[in-house]
């Protein structure tokens, strides 16, 4: 798998204002796992309570556990901000 085609629905729970970037804790609408953002951009226009999705990208790796990039997304399919997880970070990632 190369890039998820899924669009894996979360709500935005909290945003917290740091001096150069947002910290966004999400957490998926099915399985109630929370992840964590923290290089948003200030001037993005999201609140607490908002539809966002996640995607996720199996990145290329020689580890036994190969890393995933998860983007998130607004609604409008604006990209927030990414970050890099394992795989046992996350449930059912299809």
């Amino acid at each position: 798998m190369n890039q998820s085609d899924k669009k894996i629905p979360c709500v935005i729970l909290s945003i917290a204002e740091g001096k150069t970037w947002n910290n966004i804790v999400v957490q998926r609408k099915v399985s109630k796992k929370r992840l964590f953002f923290g290089k948003a951009k200030k001037d993005l226009d999201i609140n607490v309570g908002d539809e966002a999705y996640l995607e996720i990208e199996v990145m290329p790796s020689e580890l036994t556990e190969t890393p995933l990039r998860v983007t998130l997304y607004d609604k409008n399919g604006v990209k927030i901000d990414w970050t890099i997880i394992q795989p046992s970070q996350i449930d059912n990632i299809r």
